[in-house]
């Protein structure tokens, strides 16, 4: 940029001395107009004009990096900017200037939801630090792309806490079918898992035949498929790097099967075994290079197996003794969390007992348990206080554990029927008995907003919250409800269990006895 000194107070000056005329010196009242010397150019190159980084949706965090330099001299000051969307990006340090070059680190924020972004960062050289003066031919252009993935749906309710959040925003007008499978002599599935763009399922066959399926996620096309024969139950998959984990039950006995199949081929790799009699089962937990199981013969035990060999690594007692079956273990870092009348804590390492939380709510009703606890994001976990909903139509209120206090923070008013989510401090249930979906809040329980459940339907299956959207199923579709407006933004006839796939497919199986068709809708 040029500087133009201004013109319009030379001529004031002169008209104030008294000058007249067009003698030398008064020039008319007109002025000489002084120039500055032009600003030099310095022409700089990047070394790289664009880059593109992956990141998962627990830890957005990506490097981007790139060096400039420059031709050309002056004498004065050259101070390097740089400018960027500040919601995406940080400056990882300082810009290093080795002679004619700047080194220059960015970062991607942590917490970014999973999309994928594009943007340019701006370099430039300036005479001055607040850049009022930029070098001609210094201003370059770097393009970034950050593509924040989906994590994959490895278990019950997604992760090994079991919230079924998505940290992502859909547009519930760009929903659309995308496929459906069915294949012939279908009798019902078991709910999925999912990783990059293959979707596992367990089926059973008109002729009572357990099967083990792999599809394509993008177009619904079996990539490979695993006999497990004629047996008493099986639950759904959970994935773990390359494998397929499935629990099966062939008879009463100590020898029943957990088996472990290749993720990309469908060969078998193991079977580890457990204990159990005439059992259903949800889906496993897997975390690292670790399962953990729900079961037992008489029920009451936590079950923990090394994934890289398939040795037990410990087996424990839930101090609850109330549960047989359909459970399935909540996971972090440091514990594994069981239900069975009171919550128990085990420590991951060594299976030993950390603490035992009683829960004076409980109701029996059975052996059986439909899912298992929901780790929050204040050091509690959430669980349905009875059992027997894996079996019976009945509803319970849900409770939730002060783990650091060891105590009941809060119980719910209502009660409520299938698998809640989890997300951004807020707890969503639903509740056959109120004829309501509940927003209900993690810090104390209490309702912040309801959806009516339409008349002659009911809640079934789970819920998943993404940033923006809440899906769920009834008896008669399946919904998504915006968070912001509480209204109906989209539904579809095709109600069922409910998963999200890390290449953004909504995935719709049919309860047991309902349906023999498995629906995935694109949200992207």
């Amino acid at each position: 940029m040029r500087r133009v000194f201004p013109v319009i107070g030379l001529g004031l000056l002169a008209a104030c001395s008294g000058g007249g005329g067009n003698s030398a010196g008064g020039g008319g009242g007109g002025g000489t107009v002084v120039q500055p010397p032009a600003i030099p150019t310095l022409s700089v190159t990047l070394d790289t004009a664009a880059q593109t980084q992956v990141a998962s949706e627990t830890d957005s965090r990506a490097a981007f990096a790139f060096t400039a330099t420059y031709s050309g001299s002056t004498s004065d000051p050259i101070y390097p900017k740089i400018g960027f969307d500040a919601a995406v990006l940080t400056q990882d340090g300082d810009i290093v200037q080795t002679g004619k070059s700047y080194a220059v680190k960015l970062s991607s924020l942590r917490g970014l939801s999973a999309e994928n972004r594009t943007g340019d960062v701006t370099f430039r050289l300036c005479r001055d630090q607040a850049c009022n003066e930029v070098y001609p031919g210094s201003t370059q252009t770097f393009r970034y792309t950050l593509d924040v993935k989906l994590l994959d749906w490895g278990t019950f309710q997604r992760t090994p806490a079991h919230t079924g959040f998505v940290h992502a925003t859909f547009d519930p007008q760009k929903i659309v079918k995308a496929w459906e499978w069915s294949p012939a002599g279908t009798q019902s599935f078991r709910p999925i898992a999912a990783k990059g763009d293959s979707l596992f399922v367990t089926r059973v066959s008109s002729t009572g035949l357990t099967s083990v399926h792999a599809l394509n996620s993008a177009n619904g096309t079996q990539r490979w498929n695993y006999d497990i024969g004629q047996i008493h139950s099986a639950g759904g998959p959970a994935v773990a790097g390359d494998q397929v984990h499935v629990v099966t039950m062939s008879t009463s006995s100590s020898d029943n099967r957990i088996v472990t199949l290749g993720a990309t081929n469908g060969q078998f790799v193991r079977n580890m075994l457990f204990a159990a009699q005439w059992s259903q089962f949800a889906q496993p937990t897997v975390i690292d290079r670790e399962l953990y199981l729900a079961s037992g013969y008489y029920g009451n035990v936590v079950y923990g197996y090394n994934l890289d060999d398939g040795t037990t690594r410990w087996t424990a007692n839930g101090s609850g003794g109330r549960v047989w079956d359909g459970e399935t273990p909540a996971a972090d870092d440091q514990y594994v969390y069981y239900y069975s009348g009171g919550l128990d804590v085990f420590r991951r390492t060594d299976g030993s007992l950390v603490k035992s939380i009683a829960d004076p709510f409980w109701q029996w009703n059975g052996y059986s348990y439909a899912g298992g606890p929901i780790l929050g994001a204040r050091k509690n976990a959430i669980a349905y206080s009875g059992s027997g909903m894996g079996t019976y139509p009945i509803a319970f209120p849900l409770v939730s554990y002060d783990l650091d206090a060891g105590q009941v923070a809060w119980r719910t008013a209502n009660s409520y029927n299938i698998a809640p989510a989890l997300g951004n401090g807020v707890l969503f249930a639903g509740s056959n008995t109120q004829g309501q979906l509940d927003a209900i809040g993690e810090d104390d329980g209490k309702v912040r907003w309801s959806w009516p459940l339409p008349a002659g339907e009911q809640f079934v299956g789970n819920m998943i919250v993404t940033d923006n959207l809440l899906f769920f199923s009834t008896t008669a579709k399946v919904y998504a409800v915006s968070l912001s407006t509480h209204a109906t933004v989209w539904s579809a006839s095709t109600p069922g269990q409910l998963a999200l796939s890390p290449d953004g497919k909504l995935i719709v199986v049919p309860q047991l006895g309902t349906g023999t068709i498995m629906t995935a809708y694109s949200l992207r």
